[in-house]
């Protein structure tokens, strides 16, 4: 299963887009939550909510703000691929650990969920709204495969 979405992720990339390894995010209509995602192309997101999985939408907008503590493009992108081998088996919920949780974790090493953050003390996040230890999983496992994305 990683495998092929580790091959879709390959087939939709492209370098030369500005959404390529970018965090982006994106509402639904009628859809009071924000989901959250990494660019693969102009057409193409990576969904790091439940689907775990690409697909096409045009309208996403770029996260503000965390310019300075993004990963290059590059590096976000393979830091994507090795997240799924990961986080794929962990329980999605929204308000413990969710796409803006994993995706924001994947962008800039900060697994937060601002949408989370008001009821931090029901979910078992930090007051100001992170995961406790998917920052900790991740950079280990990072350090036994590829070392060089991490910080």
């Amino acid at each position: 299963m990683i495998d092929k979405k580790i091959d879709e992720i390959n087939r939709f990339i492209d370098p030369s887009s500005r959404r390529y390894g970018r965090l982006l995010n994106w509402q639904n209509p009628f859809d009071p939550f924000w989901h959250y995602g990494i660019g693969l192309s102009n057409r193409h997101i990576f969904d790091t909510g439940r689907g775990l999985r690409s697909f096409e939408r045009e309208n996403a907008k770029f996260v503000v703000g965390i310019d300075h503590i993004t990963f290059e493009p590059n590096q976000t992108i393979e830091r994507l691929k090795y997240a799924l081998s990961v986080f794929c088996s962990w329980e999605y919920t929204i308000p413990g650990w969710n796409c803006e949780h994993l995706a924001r974790l994947i962008a800039t090493d900060e697994p937060r969920c601002y949408q989370s953050q008001p009821i931090w003390f029901l979910c078992n996040l930090t007051p100001s709204g992170e995961h406790k230890n998917a920052r900790q999983v991740f950079r280990n496992y990072l350090a036994s495969v590829a070392p060089s994305l991490n910080r």
